[in-house]
C-alpha cells in the first residue's frame, strides 16, 4: 500500500489511528500493539498476499532463531554463536535467492558458457529493509543486547508499517522501549499535529515535486537516442532531485506517521546536498543503513584500528556491498565503487590535512571551499547516479555519450512538458506570458531553479515539523497542502527506495 493512495489516507489510516488510540486510551496496551501489528500486515500485504507469506516466514525464522540463543544460553552455552550464525546465514541466504539469484546465474552463464535457466523471481518488497533489521536484531541478542523481547513485540518490531518498505532500519533498542509505553502514556496532541503537518510536508515532496520531476526522467531514459547534450545534462541533474524529494518525502511521511502513533523513529535523511564533501554527504543520506553497515560490517572488520591500508580496504568493501544492496546488477556495484574511491580520496585528504597542520587562509576562503566542496558533492552524486537509475551499464554509457555528442539545443519540449502543470499555466496564460518567445520553458525553469533553493538553502521538513505549533494559519496551511496533495493523486508513483 502507499501511502500517497485514496485507500491509505481515507481508509486505512483513520481507522489504524481510531482503533489504536481507542485501545491504548484505555490501558490495554497489548490489544493496541495487537492491533498496529494487524494493520502493518495489511499494508504490507495489501500488493501481493504473497509477499505477507514471505514475511510471516522470516519473522518466525528470526524469533525462533533469537529463542534458541536464549534456550542454549541457559543450557549449552557453547551453541549460542552456531547459532546466531545459522540466523545471520538464512537472512542473508533468502535475501540472496530472491534478490540476486538471477543476476548471479546470469553471470555464471556469462563467464563460464553455461545455460542455467534463469527463474524472474519477482523481488518482495521492502525485503532488504526488513531482513537487514531483523539481523541487528539478532546480532544485537547475541551480543546480551536485547534485554526480553515477546513474539507480539518482535512482529510489530519488523512490521511497523511506517518504516517497513523503505526504512529506517531500526534497531530495536529504539523501538522495543517504546512499545512497552502504548497503553500507559497519555497522548500528546502537539506532536501528532506536528506529524500530520511533516506527513504533508513529506508528501508534497513525493507527489508535487518528485513525482514531476520523475515524468521528465522517465521520457528521457526511454529516448536517450533522442537526447541533446543539454537533454542530458538536464537529465542527470533532474534524476538527482527526483531521488532527493523522493527518499526524503518517504522518510518525512514515515516519521509523520510515527509522530501520530506517539513513538518516534529516527532520523533517515538530514539535508544530503548541502554536504560539503562526500563523507559528510553519507552521514546525511540514508543515515540508518550506513549506521548498519557500520556497526555489523566496518566495525568488526577492524574499521580503522588496524591501520590506514585496513580501513581504506574495509571502506571499499562497504561501500560496494551498499551498491549491491541497492540492486543486484552492475550498474549498482559501479556507483557503490564510485561512492567509495571518493569517500577513500577524501578520508585521505582529511588524514594528510591532519598530518601536516597549515594555516587557515580565513573566514571567507573557508566558505569559498565549502561552496565549491557542496557543488562538487552535489555534482559528483549526480553523474555517479546515472549508474543508479540506468537498468544496463550500456545505457548508462549512452547517457553519458549524448551528453558529450548531443549536440547544443534548447531543452527538449518532451523532456520539459511534465512541468507545465494545468494549476501552474493557467497563471502563465492569466499573466499572458504563453505569448512570448519559448514560454513553455518559464514553468521548467523556475520549477528547477525553486527546488534547488529549497535544496540548499533552505530548511528541511524535520526542521520545519519540529517548529510546528498547532495554531490555526498552519492548521489551514497544511490543509491546503494536503488538499493539494490529494487532488494530485491520479498520477501517483510507488517511492523508488521500494524497489530495493
Amino acid at each position: 500500500m502507499l501511502f500517497n493512495s485514496y485507500i491509505f489516507i481515507f481508509l486505512f489510516l483513520p481507522l489504524c489511528l481510531g482503533g489504536f488510540y481507542l485501545l491504548a486510551h484505555r490501558g490495554k496496551g497489548l490489544p493496541a500493539r495487537l492491533w498496529l501489528t494487524g494493520f502493518s500486515l495489511w499494508f504490507y500485504g495489501y500488493f501481493n498476499p504473497v509477499y505477507l507469506l514471505i514475511m510471516v516466514g522470516s519473522i518466525l525464522f528470526n524469533y525462533a532463531v533469537y529463542r534458541g540463543m536464549a534456550l542454549a544460553e541457559k543450557k549449552r552455552p557453547g551453541w549460542r554463536r552456531p547459532v546466531m550464525i545459522f540466523g545471520v546465514a538464512g537472512n542473508l541466504a533468502v535475501l540472496f535467492y530472491f534478490k540476486y539469484y538471477d543476476f548471479f546465474v546470469e553471470n555464471v552463464n556469462a563467464a563460464f558458457g553455461t545455460s542455467f535457466v534463469l527463474k524472474g523471481i519477482l523481488l518482495p518488497l521492502g525485503i532488504s529493509f526488513f531482513t537487514f533489521q531483523q539481523i541487528g536484531f539478532v546480532v544485537d541478542a547475541y551480543r546480551g543486547e536485547v534485554s526480553g523481547c515477546s513474539f507480539s513485540d518482535y512482529a510489530l518490531f519488523v512490521s511497523f508499517f511506517p518504516q517497513l518498505i523503505a526504512g529506517p532500519i531500526v534497531s530495536q533498542s529504539e523501538m522495543l522501549p517504546q512499545f512497552a509505553q502504548i497503553g500507559k502514556k497519555k497522548p500528546d496532541l502537539e506532536r501528532f499535529t506536528a506529524g500530520i503537518s511533516l506527513f504533508t510536508l513529506g508528501m508534497v515532496k513525493k507527489v508535487l515535486v518528485a513525482d514531476t520531476f520523475g515524468l521528465a526522467v522517465d521520457w528521457g531514459y526511454s529516448n536517450i537516442p533522442a537526447l541533446s547534450s543539454v537533454d542530458s545534462l538536464l537529465l542527470i541533474f533532474f534524476y538527482s532531485i527526483q531521488l532527493y524529494f523522493d527518499f526524503s518525502g518517504y522518510c518525512d511521511m514515515a516519521r509523520g506517521l510515527a509522530w501520530m502513533f506517539g513513538m518516534e523513529i529516527p532520523v533517515n535523511f538530514d539535508s544530503p546536498y548541502k554536504a560539503v564533501n562526500i563523507i559528510e554527504f553519507w552521514r546525511r543520506w540514508h543515515i540508518t543503513l550506513n549506521r548498519f553497515f557500520r556497526q555489523y560490517v566496518y566495525i568488526p572488520l577492524g574499521g580503522n584500528r588496524k591501520g590506514r591500508a585496513r580501513m581504506y580496504a574495509n571502506l571499499i568493501l562497504v561501500f560496494l556491498l551498499s551498491g549491491i544492496w541497492h540492486g543486484a546488477g552492475w550498474t549498482f556495484v559501479t556507483w557503490g565503487a564510485a561512492q567509495g574511491v571518493l569517500y577513500i580520496v577524501t578520508r585521505a585528504w582529511q588524514l594528510y590535512r591532519k598530518d601536516h597542520p597549515k594555516q587557515g587562509g580565513g573566514r571567507r576562503l573557508s566558505r569559498l571551499y565549502a561552496a565549491a566542496g557542496t557543488l562538487f558533492t552535489f555534482c559528483y552524486y549526480s553523474f555517479a547516479c546515472v549508474f543508479f537509475r540506468s537498468e544496463t551499464m550500456r545505457q548508462a554509457f549512452a547517457v553519458f555519450r549524448r551528453l558529450f555528442a548531443g549536440g547544443i539545443a534548447l531543452p527538449s519540449a518532451s523532456l520539459t512538458e511534465g512541468f507545465n502543470l494545468d494549476e501552474f499555466w493557467y497563471v502563465i496564460k492569466l499573466l499572458r506570458l504563453d505569448s512570448l518567445p519559448y514560454s513553455e520553458l518559464y514553468l521548467p525553469a523556475a520549477i528547477t531553479l525553486g527546488t534547488l533553493l529549497v535544496i540548499f538553502l533552505a530548511p528541511n521538513a524535520g526542521q520545519c515539523a519540529a517548529r510546528f505549533r498547532p495554531r490555526p494559519a498552519n492548521a489551514l496551511l497544511t490543509a491546503c497542502l494536503l488538499l493539494w496533495c490529494i487532488l494530485s493523486l491520479a498520477g501517483v508513483s510507488s517511492f523508488l527506495y521500494f524497489n530495493f
